[in-house]
């Protein structure tokens, strides 16, 4: 019986020491995860913002609680791979660190005010965006890894996320924009395509 739990413990420290070594990553790596928390959590604190604007439409109720337990899940993985993250736990709502974030957030904020149309378009830029991000992400990590599984999934919930707002936007009529207000929105929208772009800005 004790040789049994001897070479059980042993088994025991040999895959926490791999599980350990699985949860090293480059610094690049590592400055993805710290931008995809915030990113995951921005998605959630901009579509509260429509929510409380647009209360009858179900995604803006529904996926910002999805979009937390994305950051619970991206906050563990920090924790696994011993990444001190304290500073982004602590930021209030629609509060970043990234300062590209933080301008985005106040954009796409304003212009989802216009319309339930185009906060659902933000919407689906959001997830479009998101999507990129963890694929980008992934490419950079251990396949074995805990945090490419849990980007993976995460991807996953973007797809249906996205479809979601797809949904949405198929059944509700577009604004006749004026044609200063269209370009702002299109502006907002154009902050989405470049905002990958300027990730490492803070």
């Amino acid at each position: 019986m004790k040789t049994q739990i001897v070479s059980l413990l042993a088994a025991f420290a040999c895959l926490s020491a791999g599980l350990a070594q699985a949860q090293t990553y480059s610094a690049e790596a590592i400055a993805d995860l710290r931008f995809m928390i915030e990113e995951e959590k921005l998605a959630g604190d901009v579509y509260r913002a429509f929510g409380a604007l647009y209360p009858t439409i179900m995604p803006f109720r529904n996926i910002p609680k999805s979009e937390d337990q994305h950051v619970t899940t991206l906050l563990a993985q920090a924790g696994l791979a011993g990444v001190d993250v304290s500073d982004l736990t602590s930021l209030p709502a629609n509060t970043f660190q990234n300062t590209s974030l933080q301008t985005l957030f106040t954009d796409l904020v304003d212009q989802g005010s216009a319309s339930s149309f185009a906060a659902l378009s933000i919407g689906r830029e959001i997830e479009l965006l998101d999507i990129q991000d963890l694929t980008n992400a992934m490419a950079k990590i251990p396949t074995t890894s805990s945090l490419y599984t849990a980007y993976g999934n995460l991807r996953n919930a973007s797809n249906n996320h996205l479809n979601a707002f797809n949904k949405w936007l198929a059944i509700t009529p577009p604004p006749v924009p004026e044609p200063e207000s269209h370009a702002m929105f299109l502006a907002g929208l154009g902050l989405l395509g470049v905002i990958a772009g300027r990730r490492k800005a803070g």
